[in-house]
């Protein structure tokens, strides 16, 4: 460890203080200075007893020890972020922070210390939800599975409308990896092509299912963005019933020996190999290249 993380950690994480309010799980002394966020709901910084806070699992993804550890390491006092907390129902629930208050507990090596907060009164259950979803800044971006779990729990319309038209399409999402038949755990690469067009993102999800039936290959991030890739490229060119002829007999060996390897775009790659398979018959209604390789960089 530097010298400068010595130095850290043996400095006070927060120094007790008469600005420092210890409270409890009942009560809340009346907030003096009041940020407001909206007529509803509003914050204000103060400190909070370790003891006193909690995570709300049904929304939150489990602690990364190994993300604990890496804090804990290279801890300096001096560039903590204020937990961002809810006082909801007599709990106060942190929405934002949780790892940073873990690294703090092995920090300390007991319980009960003060820590900086930012106290959000009037929050309902559907706003944590929605804020841990949408963390940005300093703090690591939450994981898309964690932020699609949590978007739906706040009843996000482009959320649900994501799950609504998956459904439709034969298929299950899943917020952790799967193999099985008709599920689907790479929901950062589905956040991306639905964010592109909810249109596109159904044509992709229906051909995925009529070609290949929701077998476990067909639904890793690469060939689901190598479809989605293709789809938005000839979207006006295609035609559908030829596409799906040729791609219905068509295994992943097939297509990794098609596939483009000299592009970084592993989309591409696949997008590539699905082009090729289109034109392999040739004759009218063959497409041309070009389009495509404006995404071969």
């Amino acid at each position: 460890m530097s010298r400068k993380n010595r130095n850290a950690r043996h400095q006070s994480i927060h120094p007790l203080n008469s600005n420092c309010i210890q409270l409890s799980m009942q009560e809340v002394e009346p907030m003096k200075k009041l940020h407001m966020v909206d007529e509803k709901s509003g914050y204000e910084f103060t400190c909070l007893s370790s003891i006193a806070l909690e995570s709300d699992t049904s929304y939150q993804r489990p602690i990364d020890a190994k993300r604990v550890k890496k804090i804990v390491e290279n801890f300096d006092a001096r560039l903590v972020n204020p937990l961002k907390v809810s006082n909801r129902d007599g709990h106060f629930y942190v929405f934002d922070g949780a790892h940073t208050l873990a690294a703090l507990k092995q920090v300390h090596k007991f319980d009960n210390f003060m820590v900086d907060c930012m106290l959000f009164q009037g929050l309902t259950y559907e706003d944590e939800a929605y804020l841990f979803a949408l963390q940005r800044g300093e703090s690591k971006e939450v994981a898309m599975a964690a932020r699609l779990k949590a978007l739906l729990k706040s009843n996000d319309e482009s959320a649900a409308d994501l799950r609504r038209r998956t459904e439709e399409a034969g298929f299950q999402l899943m917020t952790s990896r799967s193999s099985a038949k008709g599920r689907i755990s790479c929901i950062g690469k589905l956040w991306k092509i639905y964010n592109n067009s909810p249109e596109l993102y159904s044509d992709t999800l229906s051909i995925l299912m009529e070609a290949w039936r929701g077998e476990p290959w067909s639904l890793t991030a690469n060939i689901i963005g190598g479809v989605a890739m293709f789809v938005q490229v000839y979207a006006g060119e295609m035609n559908r019933g030829r596409l799906l002829k040729q791609l219905s007999g068509v295994d992943l060996a097939t297509l990794n020996r098609l596939k483009d390897d000299n592009s970084k775009n592993k989309d591409y790659t696949y997008a590539f190999a699905i082009f090729k398979l289109y034109n392999k018959i040739g004759g009218k209604g063959a497409l041309m290249p070009y389009g495509l390789y404006d995404f071969k960089s």
